[in-house]
């Protein structure tokens, strides 16, 4: 039996998983029907917040395997914001992005000791990850899942691909340049990669280039050089590759207004940029027509900025339960059985991997993920060339979006900057706009 609870703790058997906004999802309505939650004497009911709709399936297979512990999932938008202010019952765990601030060590349990239980040992985590939910060396977090920056491309033109596994921004510039076609015009028939085309390639750019945004107390900084730089090198290549901004989009409104696996498909340009999760959740028979190279620069590739982190928060009723959870979660084998229910049930179609991304656990990656996502076979994630983004605030998400792709988006397509608005007024208006 599964539970799920919304914000007022009612205890339902389920709700309507369209409260679960999460791209995994995308537009599909997954509703259980109602029903009570059977209270027993003899059980512990383990609360979990959670933005990741994906752990619906993964509740009901944990409770049907355990007679004395059921979890009672509760849906939460953020959970990072939620809980530092949360004037209500704390859970007992915690599962969601944005939970790496620097206030963590005041809002969860150190977790060090789940390294002296049986079945876990820091060996199974990519250490990167591992790292990033420690604070003065004390074990706060632990990695669910995470995504990776790739570009896509038709297997039809794989010639015009010389790298195996991985491009770096500047092979990715060359690469589509030379597969660019003008008319005797000037008007480009085909562009191999389009900058402006993609909100999350310009901030992944700036990412990559070293623009370190991070969290501060009211808002955010970040590395005004390096972000100066990275603006620069994008103007550079639109201007380098294909003549102007306006040149390129013109040939964005023309010929890029469709899905990332329809533009390669097209043969109008060569790559498109995407994420691991988006990219592994498109059908088979699509999949089976596209390859794929992880985007790195530096010898980094950046992880998404949403991977997804658990904690228990220190005014957990059950603390133990908690840990049980945590110790079952984190087994190989469960998640290998996470993988066959969901797929038996047929839960797996919109779905890809654990919590919506790769595993936290190398080795599910590498031996096991593959089997159902047979394109994981030739090109697994690099794991010694993981980056984890610094800490970020709890609405990282809605202040990149507002203020920082607006900022790129200007920036890495105006001829001239004296006319742009910077990124202090930005923020400073997005304040005013939110806490005022």
């Amino acid at each position: 039996m599964i539970t799920v609870s919304n914000s007022n703790q009612l205890s339902l058997r389920s709700v309507e998983i369209t409260k679960f906004k999460i791209a995994a999802y995308t537009t599909v309505l997954i509703i259980f029907s109602f029903t009570l939650f059977a209270c027993s004497k003899n059980e512990t009911h383990i609360t979990i917040w959670t933005d990741r709709a994906e752990f619906v399936p993964y509740v009901e297979l944990f409770n049907s395997m355990h007679r004395a512990q059921k979890v009672l999932l509760v849906y939460k938008s953020n959970p990072s914001q939620t809980i530092l202010s949360a004037n209500e019952p704390m859970p007992d765990l915690v599962i969601g992005s944005w939970l790496c601030t620097d206030k963590m060590n005041h809002v969860f349990r150190p977790l060090d000791t789940v390294f002296d239980r049986k079945g876990i040992s820091p060996a199974l985590f990519y250490p990167q990850l591992l790292n990033s939910g420690k604070m003065r060396r004390t074990q706060y977090l632990l990695p669910v899942s995470f995504n990776l920056p790739a570009v896509i491309f038709a297997k039809e033109n794989a010639e015009h691909v010389e790298e195996d596994y991985i491009l770096s921004l500047e092979q990715l510039r060359a690469a589509g340049k030379s597969f660019n076609m003008q008319q005797a015009n000037g008007v480009y028939t085909r562009i191999g990669f389009a900058p402006l085309a993609n909100d999350d390639f310009l901030y992944f750019a700036a990412k990559a280039k070293g623009a370190e945004f991070r969290e501060t107390k009211t808002s955010f900084t970040w590395n005004s050089k390096e972000l100066s730089n990275a603006v620069l090198y994008l103007q550079h290549w639109t201007k380098d590759a294909n003549t102007s901004a306006n040149a390129e989009r013109d040939f964005i409104y023309k010929y890029l207004f469709m899905a990332a696996h329809r533009q390669v498909a097209s043969n109008r340009t060569l790559f498109a940029y995407t994420t691991s999760d988006a990219f592994f959740r498109l059908p088979e028979e699509q999949l089976n027509a596209l390859e794929y190279r992880w985007i790195s620069e530096n010898k980094k590739i950046p992880v998404e900025d949403s991977f997804v982190m658990l904690g228990i928060p220190r005014r957990s009723k059950h603390p133990n339960a908690a840990y049980d959870f945590i110790d079952w979660f984190f087994n190989v084998e469960t998640q290998r059985n996470i993988l066959d229910y969901t797929a038996a049930q047929n839960l797996g179609v919109d779905e890809f991997g654990i919590a919506g991304g790769f595993s936290a656990i190398r080795e599910v990656n590498e031996q096991i993920l593959p089997l159902y996502k047979t394109a994981l076979l030739s090109n697994t994630p690099p794991a010694t060339m993981l980056s984890v983004p610094n800490y970020l605030p709890s609405r990282w998400n809605d202040m990149k979006k507002q203020i920082v792709i607006p900022y790129l988006q200007q920036e890495a397509g105006a001829d001239d900057s004296s006319q742009t608005i910077g990124l202090s007024e930005r923020i400073n208006d997005w304040i005013k706009r939110h806490y005022n």
